[in-house]
């Protein structure tokens, strides 16, 4: 084992982001601690190889809202709850923490989806944001969209006819005042503000709406689903220099928003480059591939052989090496087994 004494530093999300001094975070959504282990070893093998760019100033482990419902086989249309995403930050914190003794390195920082909160009144926030911050989230992003017709933002709402969102003054009291409030005793712990106004109401709306969220306090600054090159260009310049993190989505195959790598996003004026849905629309694509092969009849050893023995490198990944020292560690050597 790399880490003997079962003690994995997890880097502070407030120090990445006051280290990036011009470089990009890059936020990368995890559906399953299967997919947070593959995550962490991909990037520490980069990093020891010195092949992670110079433009990327640090990576954030993603409790996305869309991949908890779709663990569930649900679309992203308000059927997750507080307790299901509680328990998803949970299961990533733990495979990120196991990850990083694995490797001997710190563990990633953790943010999470809350959606609008998990509830009408401003304590159901408070308790939504200490549930994560108890199981490891370091950052929460909460939106402005209508609790009761919720939907992601990169689709049209819950009956395809749009977003709709609550009053300003109704998002700064209720959700993002509580939020923050939470975070005023916790050094550890951001606070994101997310608004859905730009599909309903337009570019201007959506930005006086994140200028007001930055004005109450907001740490980093959302606005989703910018429909253009020119409006991306836009959001970029305008919150550039507001105090507050930049955030920008970025949906693989999305007719939403223009897909940009981090780079762009950096040179737009974002700080941070948030891809929440690709990693599982990759092992979707891979896995739909592969069903139509089985139900052809194609033999899938000789698929598997096409993979480079998957089996193997998964069991690697996944831990079964470190389960086993870990076994061989703490029990007698000198007893044979049963």
């Amino acid at each position: 084992m790399s880490n003997e004494n079962f003690n994995v530093e997890r880097q502070r999300l407030d120090e990445m982001l006051r280290g990036l001094d011009g470089r990009i975070a890059v936020a990368v959504g995890v559906g399953s601690g299967a997919e947070v282990r593959e995550l962490h070893h991909t990037l520490a093998d980069l990093a020891e190889a010195g092949a992670i760019p110079e433009h990327v100033g640090g990576f954030v482990f993603f409790v996305s809202g869309y991949l908890c419902a779709a663990a569930h086989g649900l679309p992203d249309l308000g059927y997750v709850l507080r307790s299901e995403i509680v328990r998803h930050t949970d299961i990533v914190e733990q495979a990120s923490w196991m990850a990083a003794l694995d490797r001997g390195t710190a563990a990633h920082p953790i943010g999470v989806d809350i959606d609008t909160g998990y509830g009408s009144e401003p304590s159901a926030v408070l308790l939504t944001c200490r549930q994560v911050h108890k199981q490891g989230a370091a950052y929460v992003q909460i939106e402005d969209q209508l609790a009761i017709n919720k939907s992601c933002g990169h689709m049209d709402g819950p009956r395809g006819t749009g977003k709709e969102v609550i009053d300003v003054d109704e998002m700064i009291e209720a959700r993002l005042a509580p939020a923050l409030a939470y975070a005023a005793g916790h050094d550890d712990f951001l606070v994101a503000a997310r608004t859905d106004a730009l599909a309903g109401h337009g570019l201007d709306e959506a930005l006086q709406r994140a200028h007001r969220y930055v004005e109450a306090g907001a740490h980093m600054i959302f606005v989703e689903a910018p429909g253009s090159d020119d409006e991306l260009a836009t959001i970029g310049s305008e919150l550039a220099g507001s105090g507050a993190i930049n955030v920008a989505n970025m949906v693989e195959g999305s007719d939403k928003t223009p897909f940009k790598t981090p780079r762009e996003l950096q040179e737009l004026g974002f700080q941070l480059a948030l891809y929440p849905v690709g990693p599982f629309l990759a092992g979707h694509d891979a896995q739909r591939r592969y069903y139509d092969r089985l139900g052809r009849g194609t033999p899938t050893p000789a698929a598997a052989e096409r993979m480079g023995n998957p089996f193997e490198q998964f069991n690697r990944v996944i831990g079964r090496p470190q389960t086993e020292a870990w076994n061989e560690r703490f029990r007698r050597t000198d007893k044979k087994p049963r």
